[in-house]
């Protein structure tokens, strides 16, 4: 049966906490993970871009959230920005899918981000090499951003739908999301600095719309250079309703 996964990138940011902010002031920060999870169903965790996540971590992952919780981890910038899916990434990431995997176990892993660094340009016989290293099974999903117009193609969309991997729709103030149909999963990133309700109102028929095809949507709002990106998502769960 599918379902809807509305969160934000990431959570773990002091200047969210304080009166009339998303965290209120008396929940502490070790609690954040908690408290986040009582309001939304999925998290975007973005910090794993950096760094292999911790066994602490995604024990936290597992136990501060409540059973159908969702935590899409962002694959390691080594993987996708220094060796750029090429094959001396791949050790990295195994070691991340190892680090990972109780949180797959747990029924708590949403799809893996993987995001190409904008000028990263078309590949195809690389990104066939990646996808056809990387491990596909059932409880473990990607989903790959591409960020050079390049990529935009039917032959790209289709290597992408023979192994179910979704194609990152990013709506951002440069340009307009992708929507291309290529998993049976779906991934937005909003990025922009700003929805008016108009937007809000149009991606929330948009994902109905998916949802009713039988997809599992996952949505996830912007945490940097905004004021209050939890608004936008509230605001989706209410007309998700």
């Amino acid at each position: 049966m599918e379902k809807m996964y509305i969160g934000l990138s990431g959570f773990s940011y002091p200047e969210w906490k304080g009166e009339g902010l998303f965290y209120p002031p008396t929940v502490k920060a070790a609690d954040f993970l908690r408290y986040y999870a009582t309001r939304y169903n999925a998290l975007e965790s973005v910090g794993t871009f950096r760094q292999i996540p911790s066994e602490s971590s995604v024990s936290k992952w597992i136990d501060a959230t409540p059973a159908g919780f969702k935590v899409s981890p962002k694959m390691l910038e080594s993987v996708t920005h220094r060796a750029r899916l090429k094959p001396e990434g791949m050790t990295a990431l195994h070691d991340f899918i190892k680090a990972i995997e109780p949180a797959e176990r747990a029924g708590k892993l949403g799809p893996i981000l993987v995001q190409l660094p904008p000028n990263m340009k078309r590949n195809d016989d690389l990104l066939a090499a990646f996808l056809s290293d990387i491990p596909h099974r059932d409880t473990l999903t990607w989903a790959i951003e591409f960020r050079n117009e390049s990529w935009q193609a039917p032959e790209i969309e289709a290597m992408l739908r023979a192994k179910n991997i979704a194609w990152v729709a990013e709506d951002t103030d440069k340009a307009d999301a992708q929507r291309r149909d290529t998993a049976a999963h779906l991934y937005v990133r909003l990025r922009r600095l700003d929805y008016s309700d108009d937007q809000l109102q149009e991606w929330a028929a948009y994902l109905k719309s998916e949802a009713a095809e039988g997809k599992d949507c996952y949505v996830y709002c912007r945490h940097k250079d905004v004021e209050a990106p939890w608004l936008w998502a509230d605001r989706l769960q209410e007309l998700m309703k």
